[in-house]
């Protein structure tokens, strides 16, 4: 069976990439529960891997899980009804939302969508995009840093 030529062969880079690796150098510095945790490092295989569906089907989750996960900290349960968003700009809800709009295009069939076509003008599409739900999942992120 022939592989696509995008797969395993290129990492998913650019900017969303770098605000991501930046603040999931180090997921200990995060304060987020264990399920979120695991997501983000499968995420960090498959940009390295150079999957973008997956990029962003698990970028839209960890922002789900996110919202609904009990942070366990130290055996106590700690912010019981997950995560809120308010330190969030309007502009970056707004990505979410897009990021959310797209992982359900991507996983609810309802036609094809741009992307999914199986070309090369496709996958580099799927690609930006994997770039930008990186983008957008990254101020949510930084807000659970530890300092």
């Amino acid at each position: 069976m022939k592989r696509n030529k995008y797969l395993y062969k290129n990492p998913i880079t650019g900017d969303g990439w770098q605000a991501f690796s930046q603040v999931s150098f180090d997921l200990s510095a995060l304060d987020i529960g264990p399920h979120a945790k695991a997501l983000i490092s499968e995420m960090n295989a498959a940009i390295k891997s150079g999957l973008p569906i997956v990029v962003i089907i698990l970028a839209a989750t960890i922002v789900d899980v996110l919202s609904n996960e009990d942070n366990v900290v130290q055996g106590y349960q700690d912010n019981a009804s997950g995560i809120g968003m308010d330190w969030l700009t309007a502009a970056e809800r707004r990505q979410l939302d897009w990021l959310r709009g797209l992982r359900n295009r991507l996983i609810h069939y309802e036609g094809v969508i741009a992307g999914m076509g199986g070309t090369d003008f496709d996958q580099e599409l799927l690609r930006k995009d994997a770039n930008k739900a990186l983008l957008a999942i990254s101020p949510l992120l930084s807000g659970l840093e530890h300092f």
